[in-house]
């Protein structure tokens, strides 16, 4: 046997602490930011926050070099300070990672490995990702479309079989092979009728033997949210003991199995920029990232002055330069989320200017990937960077999600504007029927008869510019 020694180039992704953390705080909103900011400084004694007091200024000027002030500072010279420091720290190094000293020099790697940690933000989003691992024909994935359009917030499908193939234009059957399908997804109880199917479902997923707790659910679901545990278990011809544990296996199930997904968001929006127009010239917008809330932050000089003590032993300096390192990685993450917003906020406000003196109808079609590459960064950094932020503008507090959409291409290979077809979808729900509402997709399939091609998602946002709430919620009994 030819034996030879063959050497191959293989590309391994490692995620570094530093690199997690930037990650993390690119995608916070400001509010997060700042209990993150708060948690850092009660976790990290060589963290401080600068204070405005004159005599906490009082440290010796020639023996600490000065120190990382976001807020008096361009994000370009905080990271260029944090640079000098780490580097005086590491002698010449960070971290063991030559890329690590120059943010411009890692973007592609952060770029890179970011693409692979984005994750679906809503329910909807995450069954349409999850269809990818099914193998369903074109008529099949228009059913799941449509089913996965009538599932609600609480992961229930609010429309019958019966309605959907009337509205598919397809048997009962063809409906339920699909639906099954779906229901085999994550999470467990998905797309169930309800609450008795869903916890059948999650039941059987379960990998311990729940034979009895399924026979209880399935043939005596009544008693059982009666907590009539003599009767089901006569009935059964088993011992309460037994029917008590197997209460407690369903006890422990999901009863919203869509619950993961809800929205958490806080009950009052704090924008992280603010839009206004020049005192000068009602014309000209500006962009301000919002620092009022985040603290003015340094490294304690004292540890500092520890650290560089020759009589310093050296498990101290080890403990205190992991501190201080932990401290500058956070400064450089700051810093770098305040560039980076900023260069998207104003090529946002650049392209969608019409928007902030005309309003929604105005915005122009304008996607992720026309930002970055603008801009110069990846697209998955455009989106990590918008998530769950808001503007403060002329015309309101608006998700920064919301001046993004695809181009409109109509099947002759023309762009529709967004004006006209925000029209069309207000007018189609206006004229729908109002005990049978228009789902997300049947509405794609109208437009689409009219030459207007869009995704399922394209609707939905285009529903919620027009604030108009998803089909189940406005079915009329």
């Amino acid at each position: 046997m030819d034996q030879r020694l063959i050497q191959k180039q293989v590309q391994k992704l490692t995620l570094t602490p530093q690199l997690r953390q930037f990650l993390h705080l690119l995608q916070l909103p400001i509010f997060e930011l700042e209990q993150k900011i708060e948690e850092e400084l009660t976790q990290n004694p060589a963290l401080e926050e600068v204070s405005a007091s004159p005599e906490s200024e009082s440290t010796d000027e020639s023996e600490v070099p000065e120190e990382p002030a976001p807020k008096q500072e361009t994000p370009d010279d905080t990271l260029q300070q944090i640079e000098s420091l780490a580097s005086e720290l590491e002698g010449g190094t960070w971290s063991g990672d030559a890329s690590q000293n120059n943010p411009i020099e890692s973007q592609k790697k952060r770029d890179y490995q970011q693409s692979i940690l984005t994750k679906p933000s809503s329910l909807a989003d995450y069954l349409e990702w999850e269809l990818g691992i099914l193998k369903l024909s074109p008529a099949q994935e228009e059913i799941a479309h449509e089913i996965i359009g009538d599932i609600n917030s609480d992961g229930y499908l609010t429309a019958s079989v019966e309605e959907l193939a009337a509205s598919l234009k397809c048997s009962t059957d063809q409906v339920e092979e699909v639906l099954l399908q779906i229901q085999a997804l994550d999470p467990p109880g998905i797309a169930a009728r309800n609450l008795q199917e869903n916890l059948l479902i999650q039941l059987r997923k379960e990998t311990f033997d729940t034979s009895l707790a399924q026979r209880i659910v399935q043939n005596y679901f009544d008693p059982f949210k009666r907590k009539q545990f003599d009767q089901i278990a006569k009935g059964l011809g088993t011992n309460v003991n037994k029917i008590n544990a197997a209460y407690e296996q369903i006890s422990k199930l999901e009863p919203k199995p869509g619950r993961i997904f809800s929205s958490e968001e806080p009950q009052f929006v704090i924008p992280d920029a603010k839009i206004s127009f020049d005192s000068d010239s009602e014309e000209k917008l500006i962009v301000e990232i919002r620092q009022d809330r985040i603290p003015a932050l340094r490294i304690n000089p004292t540890y500092l002055r520890i650290v560089r003590q020759k009589d310093t032993d050296q498990k101290t300096k080890t403990f205190l330069r992991g501190k201080i390192q932990s401290g500058l990685e956070l400064l450089r993450a700051i810093a770098q989320r305040k560039s980076t917003l900023q260069l998207i906020t104003e090529e946002i406000v650049r392209v969608q200017s019409l928007f902030f003196t005309k309003g929604f109808a105005y915005l122009k079609p304008l996607r992720l990937k026309d930002v970055a590459q603008t801009v110069g960064i990846h697209e998955s950094t455009v989106s990590r960077a918008i998530q769950g932020k808001y503007m403060d503008t002329p015309q309101g507090t608006i998700p920064y999600k919301s001046f993004f959409s695809s181009k409109i291409e109509t099947e002759e290979g023309t762009s529709e504007s967004q004006k006209s077809t925000l029209e069309r979808v207000k007018m189609l729900i206006a004229n729908e029927n109002k005990k049978k509402p228009l789902s997300d997709s049947k509405l794609v399939r109208l437009l689409g008869h009219e030459g207007i091609k869009l995704a399922r998602r394209t609707v939905a946002k285009y529903r919620d510019i027009l604030k108009i709430l998803p089909a189940h919620l406005r079915k009329q009994r």
